[in-house]
């Protein structure tokens, strides 16, 4: 069984469409239950309507409050104990749910996740990672880090590629992905990237160098493409105007492949828990049809698959890295 905590206050989707889109995530797995985060008043007599109410798998919790987009995320957050955001995040801290997935923006899940769950120890940021299927073959690439974060250290680009190669393990079943930093061409590798790709390739992981944009969108770079949160997300909204739309949209090269269909949202990485954004972008903006469930089986499968505890063995392995790099060890 699998328990997830659907905080439906925000942007982008109507009560009755998200309602909709809920029931195709329920009837495609019939060992997952939902706890609805909603303002009750509105949703509940659509939810009678719909049947979702009888059977046991779904039940209401009150919220009317939401977080508003910007860099006062964090603030809101941590004001607004009553923002639906906050109340599922509480939902998996207090063990009533095993994930949770959210229609706020993604910089009020991030704070919500981190302030709630608390980071990994050995994390010291948090992160945002998206699966894109933007090769012709059709190849899974996750980018971490899609919009979290701005100013990152090395060793952060480094936490951010152990949880990653994770996720890639866990939700892909990529037995030893290849990591790559995104970069311009090697001769204008940066000093960050550098010392980031030095820790990286004494970690243990498959490390391939940097990966330039191309390289990305054909799918020969590497499995999971890591870089700081300004990068990500400037590379996600460029995605999104270019190959985001339907096939036959103005701006789709002939055998670039079609990123249409919703991959299952932005997972957060870092935080002791499991956190899913709705959606493959970070901006706020309308929801596509079946982003909802995608997001809520991404969250299904990263729970079956252990995915908190096998970024936590990841951590730990930095974190003994870092000792021998100081001579403690």
């Amino acid at each position: 069984m699998a328990r997830i905590a659907v905080d439906l206050v925000g942007e982008g989707l109507p009560p009755e469409g998200a309602l909709d889109e809920l029931i195709t995530a329920l009837d495609g797995d019939p060992q997952l239950t939902l706890t609805v985060v909603a303002p009750t008043g509105d949703v509940e007599p659509v939810a009678a309507a719909r049947g979702l109410l009888t059977g046991g798998r779904v039940r209401l919790v009150d919220a009317r409050r939401g977080v508003a987009p910007g860099p006062d995320a964090l603030r809101e957050v941590r004001a607004r104990r009553d923002s639906g955001v906050r109340i599922a995040a509480r939902l998996v801290r207090d063990g009533q749910a095993d994930a949770m997935v959210s229609l706020a923006p993604l910089e009020a899940v991030l704070a919500a996740a981190r302030f709630t769950f608390g980071l990994v120890p050995g994390a010291t940021r948090a992160a945002a990672a998206v699966t894109l299927h933007i090769s012709p073959a059709g190849r899974p690439v996750i980018l971490c880090d899609a919009g979290g974060s701005v100013d990152v250290t090395a060793d952060e680009l480094a936490q951010f590629a152990l949880a990653g190669a994770r996720l890639s393990r866990a939700r892909h079943g990529v037995d030893s992905p290849r990591v790559g930093l995104l970069s311009a061409r090697p001769a204008l590798l940066d000093p960050l990237r550098r010392s980031a790709g030095d820790l990286l390739a004494s970690l243990g992981v498959d490390f391939v160098g940097p990966v330039t944009a191309d390289r990305l969108l054909t799918g020969a770079g590497a499995d999971v493409v890591v870089t700081d949160g300004f990068t990500g997300d400037v590379l996600l909204a460029a995605l999104g105007s270019s190959i985001g739309g339907a096939p036959d949209e103005p701006g789709r090269a002939p055998g670039q492949a079609d990123t249409s269909q919703p991959q299952g949202g932005m997972i957060v990485l870092g935080v002791d828990g499991t956190a899913v954004r709705v959606g493959d972008l970070p901006v706020v903006g309308p929801v596509p049809p079946g982003a909802l469930p995608a997001a809520v089986g991404a969250a299904v499968g990263t729970v079956r698959a252990g995915l908190a505890g096998s970024v936590r063995d990841a951590m730990a392995t930095l974190v003994e890295r870092r000792r021998e790099l100081a001579g403690l060890s």
